[in-house]
């Protein structure tokens, strides 16, 4: 079997002429927009952690309705950071019974890498009906 060399050329010539007309029909270009996905489209987000929160304790005075929680707050980020925790205290529920924020490192910024301790006491009442404990970092 011969291959031409002047039909392949011819074919070559004949596509790149076909081509420029399809692109000239209609006075505008027209581009279309890639089309949409939609149903259950699996996304993605990131987000940095600041902060690692290391040995979480309470301590619960039944008689009295005061707990005492203990934590250590770590900085896992690239930078100095500054903010207050939030602690939640819920029910079996998930149901918030007691919140409360207390300034990290006394309000001050502390370094990557370090860790800082805090302590804070609150008059709860109830105590009895607490099942966990959550701790909220946010950065000022």
């Amino acid at each position: 079997m011969k291959a031409s060399f002047g039909g392949v050329v011819f074919l070559l010539a004949v596509v790149l002429s076909v081509l420029p007309a399809q692109a000239k029909q209609g006075d505008t270009a027209k581009h279309s927009a890639p089309p949409q996905q939609t149903g259950n489209v699996p996304t993605s987000t990131f987000k940095q952690q600041l902060i690692v929160v290391e040995d979480l304790a309470a301590e619960v005075h039944s008689d009295s309705g005061i707990i005492t929680i203990t934590a250590k707050i770590k900085n896992v980020s690239r930078a100095l950071i500054k903010g207050y925790a939030t602690i939640h205290l819920l029910s079996g529920e998930g149901k918030r019974i007691f919140s409360y924020e207390e300034e990290i490192n006394g309000g001050e910024a502390f370094a990557p890498g370090s860790t800082v301790e805090f302590e804070v006491t609150a008059r709860v009442g109830d105590v009895k009906h607490i099942s966990s404990i959550t701790v909220d970092f946010t950065k000022t």
